[in-house]
């Protein structure tokens, strides 16, 4: 019988993967558009996979990691992705059989979760380096990295969750 921390344990370690890779690697790549954001689509996958709680749970604290690691406002990712990760929890979709479902959420929460930040920031009287040109930019770099994504997330949740009766 699995240990019930294994999950937990394994989306931690995913989340700062992410948040080195993303910081050290993704946003500095020169490319059109805006950069992608690995974590955002690694929130909506533990959504889509593991449930709301696990979605909202992973959202914050992915958020919140996030938030730390950046000169904007502390809470403001944490909310955006504890919000994103929790409707893709809801939609809770059968990640295996489709691969149009996941692509769709991550792009629907790539849109909302940059136009809150953006609204907050203009709330706050800040200004965003990249502003509103780099959406649609980091919404397709998203849903190519879905693909990849999503099903090893779907996967490792098989994989590690606890034995059910």
């Amino acid at each position: 019988m699995r240990s019930g921390t294994a999950p937990g344990f394994a989306v931690a370690l995913a989340v700062i993967a992410a948040v080195v890779l993303q910081s050290s690697v993704l946003a500095r790549l020169p490319l059109p558009g805006g950069p992608p954001n690995l974590v955002l689509v690694l929130v909506v996958a533990v959504g889509l996979a593991g449930g709301a709680s696990a979605g909202l749970a992973t959202g914050f604290a992915a958020g919140l990691l996030t938030d730390l690691l950046s000169a904007h406002p502390v809470g403001l990712v944490a909310l955006c992705f504890a919000v994103a990760g929790f409707v893709a929890g809801l939609l809770e979709a059968d990640v295996e059989r489709t691969v149009l479902a996941p692509m769709v959420m991550v792009a629907a929460a790539t849109v909302a979760v940059g136009l809150a930040y953006l609204a907050v920031l203009g709330l706050l009287g800040r200004e965003s380096a990249d502003g509103i040109g780099a959406l649609p930019g980091t919404v397709l770099y998203d849903v190519m990295l879905t693909p990849f994504v999503v099903p090893l997330v779907a996967a490792a949740g098989r994989r590690l969750a606890p034995a059910r009766r």
